[in-house]
């Protein structure tokens, strides 16, 4: 059962709270539910980057500069479009321990996935002291290196992460808030599970997964207009892209040939990122490298700057030309077509993809599972459920900043034993009762006219805590009632006070993620954000 409360607030001056900065979000995308790539035509498209020798974007280039060829015979080119990233201003500097759903106008309109596949960096016998430590300190470093990218990734980038150990987890959806992304980095969880000597069962159950998730993540953001960048933290995939794999191992040619058909259609360049530092082996550095040139990404090896490699990603793929074409052929019979693309510019290097498989995609069924999406779904008649659910995008059509700390405030008489609805199973289990400090800008918020020159306007504040399966462990709901006299909703209107409240929740320990939302019920508005919160201590204890 859900609990919920009704606070009836007279807003007073001296209960607002003053100095939050407003700001216009970025325009949302189209995105959509449905987990089958949808092809409505046989319209090719090659995103292609551009740069000079010193690995610089060029621009300016027009569509009769470029000349596109498929299986060595020109094509008319269809549709051309330069697409480059802009300077946005950095984002407000937020306190410790406080977030904000106000993001930054993106500077391009590609956007990134940062895979973390601990899953190939993971000990092959987890009883091996030595590999366990290897593993440990390769995933240690590949975290170190995400969380310097993001620290220094242009403001307003917008990014995904995504973690691989025995499944594929939405660790966070897209966003450009920095701290947020960092807070999911460091909660993604280590992979140093072993099946001991069954390498080749292991291998195998491996390398299926890397293809798997490869599948999940493009009839996942295949709905969502422009490219994609999978910027993917890997030891590679050489039992995949060999021909000559051990006898133990099954040929992977025909899922491979699929997988790269679906991350191109989904308009998805790659870009690996190798995680074992310098001393790269033939057969790895091989394998990303053939990801990378099927898909139109570069693959970035022989480093322990990784987080550079990250950045140089970023930007590559925030800089391109989108030319498209419409195929010589109709047929849909799995054959490879060899893609070639010029440019009639001296000095300038070229990257895209270099073929695909004429694959009917429209008939696969891609599997469900993931959450990326960058439109986040409305509250219908004030029904916060799918807005609150684990992984959806930010919504921003309300602005809120929202403190989060373990709570301070002295337990009082009237408290129910436990704050939230707390899932049965966790009774009896330590709690630690945090304080959510909300900040909300009042003229977001519709009043209706009451009687005697008053106003009546309410907010619903939502918090929904998942743990890392994405299953509810706790949740609470509360409406604040206001009803003003008009000078004080003048002042409200006047933007120059914002509206605050309070809530209290008791959370398990552990790895979790908390999503927090505001709902204005006049219109239906609503804000939310998600937030990767590692919790311990021993301040409460549940009701048994």
């Amino acid at each position: 059962m859900r609990f919920s409360s009704t606070v009836v607030a007279v807003v007073g001056f001296a209960e607002i709270a003053t100095g939050f900065a407003l700001g216009r979000p970025g325009a949302a995308q189209d995105s959509g539910q449905t987990k089958t790539l949808q092809v409505y035509s046989r319209l090719t498209i090659v995103d292609v980057t551009a740069t000079d020798a010193n690995g610089n974007p060029v621009h300016g280039l027009q569509q009769s500069d470029f000349a596109i060829l498929e299986d060595g015979k020109p094509q008319p080119i269809r549709n051309f479009e330069e697409v480059s990233s802009q300077d946005v201003l950095p984002p407000r500097q937020m306190p410790a321990n406080v977030y904000t759903n106000l993001e930054p106008p993106p500077p391009s309109s590609a956007v990134n996935i940062i895979l973390l596949d601990f899953a190939n960096e993971a000990p092959v016998d987890s009883t091996n002291l030595g590999q366990v430590s290897r593993a440990t300190q390769i995933q240690h470093y590949v975290k170190l290196a995400a969380l310097d990218a993001i620290d220094r990734m242009p403001p307003g980038t917008r990014v995904a992460v995504l973690s691989m150990t025995n499944n594929l987890h939405v660790m966070q959806g897209f966003t450009s808030n920095q701290a947020i992304l960092k807070a999911a980095v460091n909660a993604a969880p280590y992979d140093l599970d072993g099946n001991g000597n069954q390498q080749g069962v292991q291998r195998d159950m491996r390398n299926r997964m890397v293809l798997e998730s490869f599948d999940e993540i493009a009839a996942d953001v295949a709905p969502m207009k422009g490219r994609k960048n999978l910027i993917w933290f890997s030891m590679g995939i050489p039992d995949i892209t060999d021909p000559n794999h051990p006898a133990s191992i099954p040929d992977y040619s025909k899922p491979l040939s699929l997988a790269y058909d679906q991350l191109t259609a989904a308009q998805i360049s790659v870009y690996p990122v190798y995680a074992g530092g310098v001393g790269l082996l033939g057969g790895r550095q091989l394998s990303l490298d053939m990801v990378a040139e099927a898909t139109g990404g570069v693959a970035y090896s022989g480093t322990n700057d990784m987080a550079t490699a990250v950045l140089k990603a970023i930007d590559n793929g925030a800089n391109y030309y989108s030319i498209s074409y419409v195929p010589p052929s109709e047929k849909f019979d799995g054959a490879y077509h060899k893609i070639e693309v010029k440019v009639d510019r001296p000095g300038v290097h070229l990257v895209f993809r270099n073929g695909y498989f004429a694959d009917d995609l429209a008939k696969i069924k891609m599997p469900a599972g993931l959450t990326l999406s960058m439109t986040p779904p409305p509250a219908y008649a004030g029904n916060m459920k799918a807005p609150m659910s684990r992984g959806m995008a930010t919504s921003q059509d309300l602005l809120f900043d929202v403190g989060v700390a373990p709570s301070t405030v002295a337990p009082k008489p009237t408290d129910p034993p436990v704050m939230g609805t707390l899932d049965p199973k966790l009774r009896g289990k330590r709690l630690t009762r945090y304080g959510f400090t909300y900040v909300v800008p009042a003229e977001q918020i519709r009043f209706a006219d009451g009687a005697k020159g008053t106003h009546k306007g309410s907010l619903e504040f939502d918090i929904a805590v998942y743990d890392s399966n994405d299953e509810l462990l706790t949740g609470l709901s509360q409406t604040l009632k206001m009803p003003v006299s008009d000078a004080t909703y003048r002042q409200l209107a006047s933007g120059k006070s914002p509206i605050r409240f309070f809530q209290q929740i008791d959370l398990p320990q552990g790895q979790l993620f908390v999503r927090v939302g505001v709902l204005d019920p006049a219109t239906d508005k609503v804000g939310t954000l998600e937030l990767p919160l590692k919790v311990g201590g021993k301040q409460t204890a549940a009701a048994k």
